[in-house]
């Protein structure tokens, strides 16, 4: 996928995991709001939409893309 279509992408939680899997970012699916979390620190990297899916830009940014 291209750096601007991974930004406009919505993508599951399975895929938002793996993705920062792949760039060493344990993320785990906060149970209270959905929203996707560094494991680490606590940090949100993005916020769950209407169906449960995550902005492909805001993950990309929490990266450093």
């Amino acid at each position: 996928m291209r750096y601007w279509e991974a930004c406009e992408a919505q993508v599951s939680a399975d895929e938002a995991i793996e993705e920062c899997r792949v760039h060493d970012v344990q993320a785990e699916i906060r149970e209270t709001d959905g929203a996707l979390i560094d494991a680490a620190t606590g940090d949100v990297i993005a916020f769950a939409d209407d169906y449960s899916e995550y902005f492909g830009a805001a993950i990309l940014g929490y990266l450093g893309y």
